[in-house]
């Protein structure tokens, strides 16, 4: 049977981000049958659910997985809005993964809380915030543990410990 992950987000791309990342997304929510384009070099892709993590779910968590990348126009250019609900056996650390992916083209005005993410047998959730003001922007996860929260780490120094 296995675990699973939930995780809930929802963040604003840069009108910057490359069309190939675009496209990459589409086709992770299910848009495009086949990915249109060569995939970066990047260990999410390596991992066995990266296609269909963003739209997946399981009878494991309550309510349905609702995933949507949706274009909008923001003055001269166009941004995309990422909106996440889905839920995956998280054994490759796929979220982590793909946060560490998506991070360099979060626009800054997601600063702040983006979503979270929960194992199964948890009540508590691992909470998501986007920080703007580090160069490049950063992920960095707070890890709440029977109601006690914990200092924010960053996305990298998360993923150092699960190697």
């Amino acid at each position: 049977m296995g675990m699973y992950t939930e995780l809930v987000m929802a963040a604003r791309l840069k009108c910057t981000t490359p069309s190939n990342i675009v496209d990459i997304l589409y086709y992770m929510v299910g848009e495009y049958e086949k990915c249109p384009v060569k995939l970066p070099d990047h260990p999410l892709f390596g991992t066995e659910r990266w296609e269909f993590m963003l739209d997946m779910g399981s009878c494991y968590f309550v309510g349905d997985t609702c995933t949507k990348l949706m274009s909008k126009p923001h003055g001269c250019v166009t941004v995309w809005d990422l909106t996440v609900r889905c839920n995956l056996k998280n054994y490759d650390s796929e979220i982590e993964l793909f946060l560490d992916w998506i991070c360099p083209y979060l626009d800054s005005s997601c600063h702040g809380f983006i979503g979270y993410f929960r194992y199964e047998e948890y009540d508590d959730p691992t909470l998501i915030y986007y920080d703007s003001d580090v160069r490049g922007g950063q992920i960095q996860l707070m890890r709440i543990m029977e109601g006690c929260i914990c200092e924010k780490i960053p996305l990298s120094e998360w993923l150092d410990r699960l190697k």
